[in-house]
Order: C-alpha cells, then structure tokens, then sequence
C-alpha cells in the first residue's frame, strides 16, 4: 500500500520527499492500527488540484466497559470545545441490520509515533450480539476542510456493516503481521 501511495503521489506531480512522507506516514498508520488491535483496515489517498485527499477506516474489537453499558457509557461523556480548536459531540446512531449504535465525532489532534497532526476522526462503537466484545470503527483523515463531508462518508460506511455467523469467526481475530513488519514491532 505505501509504494502504491508513494507511486500516486510522484505521478501526481509531487516531489520525491513529499511522495516518501505519505507513504511513510501510511506505514506509521498501519503500524499503530495494529498495535491497538485493528483486524481490518482501509482508505484511500487521491492527488487533486487542491492537493491529497487520504482518509482511512480501521475496524477493532475492544473489551466494553465493566457496566457493560457503551451506548450509555458514550452518551454520558461531556460534549466541550477546547480552546486548541479540538472539539467533539458525542451521539447514537441507527444502522439498519445492527440497531442503535454509539458514535462520536470531532476534530482531534491524533498522535501516531511521536507526530501528532489534527484530524476530522468518527468512531462508531457497535455492540458484538452475544459477547463482552464491542466492534470500533474509526474514520480518520487530515482533510479538515471536508470534515462534514468525510463524517457523512464515514457514517454511510459504517451504516453497511452487518453480521454474519459461522465459520466467519475468524474475521475477528487480530491480524498477524505482514511481511516486513515483524522486524519493527517491538
């Protein structure tokens, strides 16, 4: 994925250390998404004449609060704008084959091995039916001038999800590492 990106960024017309700090920082992406229990992960990185559109959307199972509550756990968090620009609301949402899910969106300073950049980031929290489990999905992208449009992205992604049953399980194991990468994990 970063030599395609790093391909896209040169046909694009960018400079060699630009196109190489895009792809590194897809790397650094990966990296982190892994270390924090992603089992699937996508985006996409496109050069208009504006300039690059990168966004991902990464898919983890986190353990659910002692309650057991996460929709409440959710909505119970305060809502506030910081004087550094971050904000964040917090709400629930539909998705049709799933029911009321959690989600909460804003603009984060999001920090990724040791560099931190600001960020238009939605996670939606969606209960797992018969487990202790919750599913995270986050969308994640630079691009604060399409924030709301990248929300409404984010949301209609999350909105196709659906379960499956049977020997489809094995979705939802922690992914092993690719080729190249066991040498950087620590």
């Amino acid at each position: 994925m970063a030599q395609e990106v790093w391909t896209r960024a040169r046909e694009g017309g960018l400079p060699e250390e630009q196109a190489g700090q895009y792809a590194e920082q897809l790397r650094r992406s990966v990296r982190e998404a892994r270390r924090a229990g992603a089992v699937h992960a996508a985006g996409v990185f496109q050069l208009y004449e504006d300039g690059p559109l990168t966004a991902t959307v990464l898919v983890s199972v986190v353990t659910q609060p002692v309650t057991g509550d996460i929709i409440g756990a959710l909505t119970a968090i305060g809502q506030p704008g910081r004087a550094d620009g971050t904000w964040r609301r917090v709400s629930t949402a539909q998705i049709p084959a799933i029911g009321t899910v959690g989600r909460v969106h804003g603009i984060q300073n999001v920090t990724q091995d040791g560099t931190t950049m600001r960020c238009a980031v939605m996670h939606t929290v969606v209960p797992l039916p018969g487990s202790s489990n919750v599913l995270v999905v986050t969308g994640s992208s630079p691009n604060l001038a399409e924030a709301e449009e990248l929300f409404e992205l984010f949301a209609t992604i999350t909105g196709t999800l659906t379960f499956t049953w049977g020997d489809e399980a094995s979705a939802l194991a922690t992914p092993q590492a690719s080729v190249g990468e066991s040498a950087t994990r620590g």
